[in-house]
């Protein structure tokens, strides 16, 4: 059966995005299903826009019109391309990413047309992990943000104890409902269902997070008269943004590209701490992580020369307290490029 050959090929890429695109769906169940997508506006747009460059330069360069007559050749000459323009390796990473998106949008709709899928996407990444630039300290200290919050209204303030205190991005500060914060025999606890979380969390993920004990007693006087479907915090994202970037110049700190994600970093770095104390290792599982990020930074893999009893079970549970911490905050296991960067 032949393909129809109407649209443009920067068109074709539209519609294979498009086929990906599952933005108001749970990325928890779809991949429990095994199903692929993408489930951010952010990362829509951008994989559009990277996908749409890379069929303009093989249009240009190698005459190819459809998406559907793409090889692994053209793929490894863009990416050559890239790295002719010294782009750095974390833009290519993103770009493979994109292209991969691309591939599985073309899939289902070849599928969906009874077509042979077209494979043009290399089963390992070019792009080598170990060129990535190393992550930088984007947390902010208790003490800094001890010292802006009398800079902060009192709405902005609820929005920065959100986010430094549940681990919450500060768009999801802002939406969270007084509903979604339930009281149990343990003590309170953030539960947003995947069916509840659609337009609240990134991606519309599941998020279920305990609240710190000595966060609770501020969180009651936060909820305090207000009915269940309104907003916990009246505050717009951009006033927060603002209000924060403000309270740091008036104390003199440095945000450094930190901005509102710092106190969510914080809340990382603290609530690991916590899990390793309350598992018994505290010290060893410093050390230990220490150690996995020193094997990182030799482009080595995390468990490497991890090989005695004892060091496999400080191994073992650092990782199981590292999972925990990802999952509160609507991250994926087994993230040890984003543990370097929220939890270092």
């Amino acid at each position: 059966m032949a393909r129809k050959r109407r649209s443009s090929i920067v068109h074709q890429v539209s519609q294979a995005i498009n086929a990906v695109n599952r933005i108001g769906e749970s990325k928890r169940e779809a991949k429990h299903k095994g199903v692929p997508g993408i489930h951010s506006i952010k990362q829509v747009r951008e994989t559009l826009s990277a996908a749409q460059n890379f069929v303009k330069w093989i249009r240009e360069n190698e005459g190819i019109k459809s998406i559907y007559d793409l090889t692994e050749e053209h793929y490894i000459a863009y990416l050559e391309h890239l790295t002719a323009l010294e782009r750095s390796a974390g833009h290519k990473q993103n770009v493979e990413t994109a292209l991969r998106h691309l591939q599985k949008g073309m899939e289902i709709r070849s599928l969906d047309r009874g077509l042979k899928p077209v494979i043009f996407v290399p089963e390992k990444r070019i792009t080598n992990w170990r060129e990535l630039k190393k992550a930088e300290n984007r947390s902010y200290s208790s003490e800094e943000f001890e010292s802006m919050l009398p800079f902060l209204s009192v709405n902005v303030q609820d929005s920065v104890n959100l986010m430094r205190y549940m681990g919450l991005r500060v768009r999801e500060s802002c939406k969270i409902k007084v509903k979604h914060f339930k009281k149990s025999s343990g003590g309170w606890v953030l539960n947003i269902s995947s069916e509840e979380a659609t337009g609240i969390t990134k991606g519309g993920r599941h998020r279920k997070t305990p609240v710190p004990p000595k966060f609770q007693e501020k969180l009651i006087l936060i909820l305090k008269d207000k009915e269940p479907d309104s907003t916990v915090v009246s505050v717009k994202v951009a006033t927060v943004r603002s209000a924060v970037n403000a309270a740091c110049k008036k104390v003199g700190i440095d945000q450094n590209g930190r901005g509102t994600h710092g106190f969510r970093h914080l809340y990382c770095r603290d609530r690991l701490r916590e899990l390793l104390r309350e598992k018994g290792i505290i010290n060893k599982g410093e050390v230990m992580l220490e150690r996995i990020m020193k094997n990182r930074d030799k482009g080595r893999k995390a468990d490497y020369s991890i090989l005695t009893e004892q060091d496999i079970k400080v191994y073992n549970l650092l990782k199981g307290a590292i999972d925990q911490v990802h999952e509160e905050i609507g991250h994926g296991e087994d993230r040890w490029d984003l543990a370097e960067r929220y939890m270092r």
